[in-house]
């Protein structure tokens, strides 16, 4: 489940492509498919290389997927690897801000957070959504120091890292399926595939969600408790009060500006 990430990013980034109720739509189902085979030979290919699993566990790296890389590649071999998750990861980073932003943009834009005015603010200069920027950097920076301090910490947060990107897709997929003929489908569909695929995707989330929340240790004390729960719990019950005062300001963006104006910002459009 770590290794399927990605898809959110053509739906965050899908005002910024030509024809995006098309090309969105298919590039959340290829980054599926790709982050299924990518995300198994990395998982298979790790699993095969552990030489010892109670030492991998309990190692003095402290950082079983390190030691399992240095078991089997040596120091040198390791070292070079683990360079490369660094920068990948700040690749990985870099994306996500990218989409956080604009998700901070876009609600923002249609009055559905605090200080909308704000964030949705876009620099003359770079033409891009600052304010929403730094939020988004901020509050993910913020969120992430405990876990410098705290192993602890650092499984909750790596469990919030997939709990929170999951069940926000599955809440809609439920909502259209619940909808059945009543909802329109769009130009680009999996059609037959859609309902089925649908009720797969909404169980396996609801699994995953309950599995990401338990602990990782046995027994469970204050140090090995996944927190990951009270993150999620908190997140859902400020979204759905925020809902509740904010529904009355909620509003689409509205078009600004003649025609002619119009028709120079769509050709801008990527």
């Amino acid at each position: 489940q770590y290794t399927f990430c990605g898809y959110d990013a053509s739906a965050h980034l899908s005002e910024e492509t030509s024809n995006a109720s098309v090309t969105a739509a298919r590039g959340i189902v290829r980054a599926i498919w790709v982050s299924w085979i990518a995300g198994f030979a990395l998982l298979a290919g790790l699993t095969f290389a552990i030489q010892d699993y109670a030492g991998a566990q309990n190692s003095a790296t402290g950082v079983p997927p390190a030691q399992i890389l240095i078991d089997a590649l040596g120091t040198s071999g390791a070292t070079a690897l683990l360079l490369l998750v660094i920068v990948a990861q700040l690749f990985c980073g870099n994306a996500e801000v990218a989409a956080a932003s604009r998700m901070v943009f876009a609600f923002s834009r249609d009055n559905a957070l605090p200080g909308s005015a704000l964030w949705r603010r876009v620099s003359s200069r770079t033409q891009t959504p600052v304010p929403a920027v730094w939020l988004a950097v901020i509050v993910a920076g913020v969120l992430a120091v405990p876990s410098l301090y705290s192993t602890t910490a650092y499984g909750a947060v790596t469990a919030i890292n997939v709990i929170g990107i999951t069940p926000a897709y599955a809440i809609p997929i439920f909502l259209k399926l619940r909808a059945k003929d009543r909802f329109e489908p769009g130009p680009w569909t999996l059609g037959r595939w859609s309902k089925p695929i649908g009720w797969t995707a909404v169980v396996w989330v609801a699994l995953v969600t309950v599995l990401f929340c338990l602990p990782q240790s046995n027994p469970v004390t204050v140090d090995s408790m996944n927190y990951a729960v009270i993150a999620l719990a908190v997140v859902l019950i400020l979204a759905t009060a925020w809902w509740y005062i904010a529904r009355g300001s909620y509003s689409t963006p509205q078009a600004y500006g003649n025609a002619r104006e119009q028709s120079e910002i769509s050709e801008g459009i990527v």
